[in-house]
């Protein structure tokens, strides 16, 4: 009977302390129904399968139900285009290369068809820290917790 109230209880789409109240009662009423005179197997089958009994739950409580909020795809979608910038840009193109961003963005090549062709630098490679990688990770990070933090949120 453990394992069926748990099933039921993971499907419900509550709040923590709604959640609890609901299976409190549920808990009661089989002790109820044990005490009257009922088997487990009984009690079972007039609730029905776990899945079944959580969707009506969920129905009856609808009002405290948690709703999806819209805004957690602009949320992941963020976080994808910015992992993409990091892997093309930051792995892809400095292997592709050998020359990571800051390295590349100081190259250029004269020459052409008619002549030879040399590559210079054209400023000094700067020390310090790349800070579009760390706005792409920072990106990324906030996306990633939006999304999360945006999938379960408590119905008005």
């Amino acid at each position: 009977m453990k394992k069926y109230l748990k099933s039921i209880e993971r499907r419900l789409n509550l709040p923590k302390d709604i959640r609890k109240r609901v299976m409190a009662d549920l808990s009661g009423s089989i002790q109820e129904r044990r005490e009257a005179g009922q088997t487990d197997q009984e009690i079972m089958a007039e609730l029905g399968d776990p899945k079944k009994a959580a969707a009506e739950l969920n129905e009856q409580m609808k009002e405290y139900a948690y709703r999806k909020s819209p805004w957690r795809f602009g949320c992941l979608a963020v976080s994808c285009l910015s992992a993409g910038w990091l892997i093309w840009y930051w792995g892809i193109m400095s292997l592709l290369t050998g020359f990571t961003i800051r390295e590349s963005g100081s190259l250029g090549i004269i020459g052409g068809a008619d002549g030879p062709t040399a590559i210079f630098v054209s400023t000094a490679i700067p020390n310090g820290i790349d800070w579009d990688i760390v706005l792409m990770v920072g990106l990324f990070l906030v996306g990633i917790a939006g999304y999360f933090l945006l999938c379960r949120r408590p119905g008005k």
